[in-house]
């Protein structure tokens, strides 16, 4: 009896209750800090509006109340809702595939191709993701792909989570290190006034040295649930939307005519939404209009009716509605934060106080900082419009290249991604794994991707990265 209490005391609580709790602290601190605003204005080069440096002003004190911060859920939800909805539709496409076989087929027969090699699958997709992150900025848009290759590590021997950190954690690092991306670099270079990828050898030289680290931490975990099934993170975790076919199993499944359609069809839609997000823009709206409408044109080739398509999205979205409202509730912690108006304040103070510091320990800190910042603001554009106009100023009066500047933003904005909780939360939800078998993985991964980032910042600093 006395083991079972110590194991009830001591046990992580439910993913709702991790990230109520950060949002009675976010609560807790706009009582604490003073609320304060920059003044901001339309830029023409990057089409966005920044903050002014030099306009911080105080504000009256906006404290939110407990009435306010009870309804920042409702808020939450509602502002998150283009999230929420696109995860629902990009599920519902994806999930289909299983649902008429022509997943299960199609593993089979790589399985049968791959024969003996099947453990270069997974890397190799994870490097895939993760290159769509550093290039293109690819981040939000990989949800849909995550039961499928959750799917496929179960099918290949390993556990769902093993899928999960493939597609999210790759795509994530590529994000963070990314020498290209047009929603980071690009938009933290236009407001420093840096010419457009400039300084890209190094990130690159970043890049290789952050996904090497990655994949031979992925790696041991695969290795290791492997062969001890029990060692599995998320042992005893029911994942309802996942293929759990064998590979014996799939390997003895016939890929036929329509499953081979079916298939031609999931990378058709993905080359169209990804060069429509590329080339024009798109984002969740349509984005969520080419999975509705190739939901329905998968079922139709495997001769399913209008009825049976709408009966299966609507089985298929009562797995998601746990993700959709961890997704709601971990955006109430920045309304909060928003009501409250400190998010500026804290900008403002933390980038007076390293104006004395060496130039290798004000990299560090400016480091640290974008990496607090991003419990704020989750999000790459969104920080880099709020903090950027504030970095670069004080990156010139203390004799620190620009380009450096970025780089710590870049570095602060990527990793801490998939430690917040108020942007880990997603990456949960939309995988089904709870926060608490996340942070076993990631909390330790963080820790050390930190370490290669503070190492990487103080090479840049000695070297003088730049030129500009």
């Amino acid at each position: 009896m006395e083991e079972k209490s110590a194991k009830r005391k001591f046990s992580m609580p439910n993913t709702f209750v991790v990230i109520s709790i950060f949002i009675m602290l976010a609560t807790a601190l706009t009582w604490l800090i003073p609320s304060g605003s920059f003044e901001r204005a339309f830029d023409e080069a990057t089409g966005r509006t920044l903050v002014v440096p030099g306009t911080f002003k105080l504000l009256p004190h906006t404290p939110v109340s407990l009435p306010q911060m009870v309804m920042s859920i409702y808020e939450g939800m509602v502002d998150a809702a283009n999230i929420i909805f696109f995860t629902f539709f990009s599920y519902g496409f994806m999930v289909m595939l299983i649902k008429v076989g022509a997943f299960d087929a199609g593993v089979g027969a790589m399985i049968r191709k791959l024969k003996e090699k099947d453990h270069y699958a997974m890397p190799l997709i994870a490097i895939i993701f993760s290159l769509m992150g550093a290039a293109f900025g690819i981040y939000e848009e990989t949800y849909g792909f995550v039961p499928v290759v959750m799917s496929l590590g179960v099918a290949l021997g390993y556990d769902p989570f093993y899928g999960a950190i493939t597609v999210l954690g790759g795509m994530a690092t590529g994000y963070a290190a990314a020498s290209i991306n047009p929603y980071t670099v690009a938009i933290a270079q236009t407001i420093g006034e840096l010419p457009l990828f400039s300084g890209m050898a190094f990130r690159w030289i970043c890049y290789l040295c952050f996904m090497s680290f990655f994949l031979t931490y992925m790696c041991r975990y695969g290795r290791m649930v492997k062969a001890d099934p029990t060692k599995s993170y998320v042992y005893g975790v029911e994942f309802p939307f996942l293929s759990t076919s064998s590979s014996a199993e799939l390997v003895a499944k016939d890929f036929n005519t329509r499953h081979k359609i079916s298939l031609i069809l999931c990378f058709s839609t993905v080359f169209i939404f990804a060069y429509g997000a590329i080339k024009y823009g798109w984002y969740f709206s349509e984005l969520s209009a080419i999975f509705i409408v190739m939901m329905f044109v998968i079922g139709a080739v495997n001769k399913q009716s209008i009825n049976d398509t709408c009966e299966a999205f609507v089985d298929i979205s009562k797995n998601i509605l746990f993700a959709a409202f961890v997704i709601g509730l971990s955006r109430a912690i920045l309304v909060v934060l928003q009501k409250g108006q400190i998010i500026d304040t804290v900008c403002y103070y933390f980038s007076n106080s390293l104006s004395d510091m060496p130039k290798v320990v004000a990299a560090e800190a400016m480091f640290g900082f974008q990496t607090l910042l991003n419990l704020f603001i989750p999000s790459g554009s969104g920080q880099a419009v709020t903090s950027m106009p504030l970095m670069i100023p004080l990156a010139d009066l203390l004799g620190i290249n620009r380009q450096i500047a970025v780089l710590t933003f870049q570095f602060g904005d990527g990793f801490s991604n998939i430690f917040w909780p108020t942007a880990c939360a997603t990456l949960c939800a939309v995988s089904g794994v709870p926060i608490n078998r996340w942070w076993k993985f990631f909390a330790p991964y963080c820790l050390y991707v930190t370490l290669i980032a503070i190492a990487m910042i103080a090479v840049a600093v000695s070297i003088n990265y730049g030129p500009f």
